[in-house]
C-alpha cells in the first residue's frame, strides 16, 4: 500500500483557530491590514466612510492597542459623527467604535461593518 502524503501549505498555522471562539491569526492579519489601509487612505488625502447600525461616521484613524497587564488586545475606530444635523449641535461628535470578533466576523456595537469608500 502506498502512503498519500499531505499537500504543504505556505502559513497554514496562521488558519488555526484560537480557542473560546478568538480570531485566527489569519483573520487578525487581515483586520491590522484593514486598519493599516484605512490609515493610509486618511493620511492619503482621501475620506472613508463607516456606517454602523444606519449611522454614517466619518473615520478619523484605525487604532490597535495591547493591554501590558492583562495581554487583551484592543481594536477600533475614531470617528465623527456625520449622518445626523450635527452642525446644528455644539458638542464634539468624536466617538471611538470598538471593534470586536464574533462568528459572524468582525463587528462593532453588534453590527457588521460596512465601508463607503469616497473617491476623490
Amino acid at each position: 500500500m502506498r502512503r498519500i502524503m499531505a499537500q504543504y501549505e505556505p502559513e497554514a498555522w496562521r488558519d488555526g483557530h484560537e480557542p473560546d471562539g478568538d480570531p485566527s491569526k489569519r483573520e487578525q492579519c487581515r483586520l491590522l491590514d484593514l486598519l493599516g489601509r484605512i490609515n493610509y487612505r486618511i493620511l492619503s488625502g482621501n475620506r472613508v466612510y463607516v456606517e454602523v447600525g444606519g449611522v454614517v461616521y466619518k473615520t478619523v484613524y484605525g487604532g490597535y492597542w495591547r493591554s501590558v497587564f492583562t495581554g487583551i488586545e484592543h481594536y477600533l475606530l475614531h470617528c465623527e459623527q456625520v449622518s445626523s444635523a450635527v452642525w446644528k449641535e455644539e458638542k464634539t461628535t468624536a466617538i471611538d467604535l470598538p471593534i470586536h470578533y464574533s462568528n459572524g466576523g468582525w463587528t462593532t456595537r453588534g453590527h457588521s461593518l460596512s465601508f463607503i469608500l469616497n473617491r476623490e
